[in-house]
């Protein structure tokens, strides 16, 4: 455990102090409360990785860039007259 000083707009500070006093009923748990929102925000972060890991793995495809803006456009056309009642 590290202590450090920091400093903090006075809105945010106000939505810590209250959530921490809804949550754990004191504002002694500020930095408990800091920790686990920091804590939080760097496992959402290394998801978020992933899925741009993932979405540029879509280079791998077996179709080019036209063929699928075709397919693409022709899977759209089809849905939108299905909602309209077309054939």
């Amino acid at each position: 455990m590290v202590k450090t000083t920091i400093n903090l707009d006075t809105e945010v500070y106000r939505e810590l102090f209250k959530e921490a006093i809804h949550k754990y009923g004191t504002t002694k748990a500020l930095s408990r409360l800091i920790n686990e929102k920091l804590k939080g925000m760097m496992k959402r972060g290394k998801s978020r990785d992933e899925a741009l890991e993932r979405a540029f793995g879509s280079w791998t495809m077996k179709e080019t860039g036209l063929q699928y803006t075709r397919r693409i456009r022709r899977e759209s056309e089809k849905r939108v007259k299905e909602i309209l009642g077309e054939k």
